[in-house]
């Protein structure tokens, strides 16, 4: 569903420096449909841009980005993309129901968008809070709400960006849950994870691609299934180790 070949990114460099910043270079990675992606690395590895490329916000410098075989800005466009940003910024003075019915507008949930978003509201558990300005909400609540506008429209991509910043652990297993559930309904759906929280990409996805200075320094298969195989930020920090001592 999604390929990316040799994808290049670079940056206006600081005004006295003339070289541009180079933030990825010559990713090729295939996903496809079905698959649950997860994108780790240390911070400045190239996650952001990844993501940003994919989402259609940003065009590589050289490469070739596909989603469905168009461009990620044409696919959003034509199919929509579940999206939850690192950063949520919702206007502070709506209401968590208003917000996701302006979010279920704008993705065309099409003519059940109010039951849509009762069920996002029922399942995030944010029933309760429905009449609250988001501006008041807590970090993990604010999340919640991020998490559920992904829930009210069918798509067969969904982008989660740091998804677990700000929920407490009965809300982290919850997501397991809304994960799972979202990617039975259709067997040929991809999720994207980018995250610091190793364990949980491990429990979320079925590969991960490790990114270190822009490049792709391993793809893990989770699904080996292995006996006694080291968890995932084991064989993470062992990969750190190594970029340390070849430097």
């Amino acid at each position: 569903m999604i390929h990316l070949e040799n994808i290049v990114k670079d940056y206006r460099g600081p005004l006295l420096r003339r070289r541009p910043v180079r933030a990825l270079d010559g990713v090729t990675v295939r996903v496809p449909a079905g698959t649950a992606l997860g994108i780790i690395g240390l911070n400045g590895a190239g996650k952001s841009t990844l993501l940003r490329l994919l989402l259609g916000y940003l065009r590589p410098t050289s490469g070739e980005v596909r989603i469905g075989g168009v461009e990620p800005r044409l696919y959003a466009e034509r199919n929509g993309v579940g999206y939850v940003p690192e950063r949520v910024a919702i206007p502070p003075d709506r209401t968590v129901r208003g917000a996701l019915e302006a979010y279920a507008m704008l993705g065309d949930a099409g003519a059940d968008a109010a039951e849509r978003v009762d069920r996002a509201l029922a399942r995030l558990g944010l029933t309760e809070l429905e009449g609250r300005k988001v501006g008041t909400l807590s970090k993990g609540n604010l999340q919640r709400v991020a998490i559920a506008q992904t829930l009210l429209a069918e798509r067969k991509l969904m982008v989660l960006d740091e998804p677990t910043d700000g929920l407490d652990p009965v809300w982290i297993a919850q997501l397991r849950g809304i994960v799972a559930e979202w990617r039975a309904a259709d067997r040929e759906r991809v999720l994207i994870v980018a995250s610091h929280n190793l364990p949980e990409v491990e429990r979320l996805t079925d590969r991960v691609l490790v990114l270190h200075e822009g490049r792709v320094r391993d793809q893990i298969d989770l699904r080996d299934g292995r006996k006694g195989s080291a968890s995932l930020e084991d064989r993470f920090l062992a990969l750190v180790a190594g970029w340390g001592n070849a430097a």
